[in-house]
């Protein structure tokens, strides 16, 4: 490789990442013995691995890099604990949570609201936990819809430098097992003559399924249902010389659909975008484009009328005229 040049083999995917924790591989690197190389001698750090995962390449993706140590030269047993960590160095190997990548993309877009910084300049940062690795933010990518994944290696010195590398069983690790829970209530009150009221409420969170479900269908929202129905005989609230009889019907539905993650930023958790907001305007107006809420409000009264009648029976009555009024909004 020559100075700041990088290799690197990919592979079309379709991955939903967001119900695994952390990604994984094992990585070997050794320096090129051949003395008619015209390389220079490789010595540790100078090559880096890196993993990039994106919808594409090189305008949407995440990348992680590792400084590589070198195997020495020599023979090693693969029944020996020491021998095996010489071969695949633990400092080489990627393990990181997923969060890593996209709490550096929190970080630029908290950052981007105070400059002008741009989506398509690359934002670096080093792992928090790993100081000598660098996380690389570049677009706007999601481990969401991952469709391309690159392995690559890079000369990070000021030479010609050769190596030889080997990776072994990328996979993806802990499933994101987060539990949630569901409740149903009801209510119903008599209210002697005056009428009946009935409110029913339904909740269930992210991560609620069934004993049978995995944890790749579970619930991805929090939904939220309240029911209240009321039925009432508004004559008699009134002196009962009125002689009115209103019967009244009100109904009021409310259903909330609060999704995990952003669908604006789909490996973001909602509550972390609205957290990364500064002004209560900018999390109202996230709230308002990614909650779905649905409220429907009814009020009638059908054949309201007043119990007059002559002592001769007449069409013109009060009691033979009734009145019907009715709203529904949604």
């Amino acid at each position: 490789l020559s100075p700041k040049e990088s290799r690197a083999v990919y592979k079309k995917t379709m991955f939903d990442m967001r119900q695994y924790k952390r990604l994984q591989m094992f990585v070997h690197a050794e320096a090129m013995l051949d003395p008619a190389a015209s390389a220079q001698q490789l010595r540790d750090h100078e090559l880096t691995a890196f993993v990039r995962l994106g919808s594409d390449m090189v305008y949407n993706y995440y990348e992680y890099e590792i400084p590589l140590i070198l195997t020495p030269e020599g023979t090693y047993s693969n029944n020996n604990l020491a021998d095996r960590q010489q071969v695949w160095h633990p400092e080489n190997m990627f393990d990181f949570p997923f969060t890593v990548l996209t709490d550096a993309k929190l970080e630029r877009n908290k950052e981007r609201q105070k400059t002008n910084l741009s989506n398509s300049t690359p934002f670096v940062k080093y792992d928090p936990a790993k100081p000598k690795n660098i996380v690389t933010v570049v677009g706007n990518p999601s481990i969401s819809d991952v469709e391309n994944i690159m392995i690559g290696i890079r000369n990070k010195s000021g030479e010609v430098k050769s190596g030889e590398i080997w990776v072994n069983e990328m996979r993806m690790s802990e499933f994101d097992e987060d539990g949630g829970w569901a409740a149903l209530a009801n209510m119903a009150v008599n209210l002697s003559d005056l009428g009946s009221v009935n409110v029913a409420g339904r909740i269930e969170t992210a991560g609620f399924g069934g004993i049978e479900s995995n944890v790749t269908n579970r619930n991805m929202s929090d939904f939220h249902q309240l029911n209240l129905s009321a039925a009432l005989d508004l004559g008699r609230f009134l002196p009962e010389q009125a002689k009115l009889q209103i019967p009244a019907f009100f109904t009021y539905t409310n259903e909330t659909n609060s999704p995990k993650y952003n669908p604006l930023d789909e490996d973001i958790l909602l509550k972390d975008a609205l957290n990364n907001l500064e002004s209560m305007v900018e999390k109202d107006s996230l709230k308002s484009m990614t909650q779905s809420v649905i409220e429907t409000r009814s009020f009638n009264i059908t054949n309201a009328k007043i119990n007059i009648r002559s002592k001769k029976p007449m069409f013109y009555d009060p009691a033979n005229v009734t009145f019907t009024y009715s709203v529904n909004e949604s």
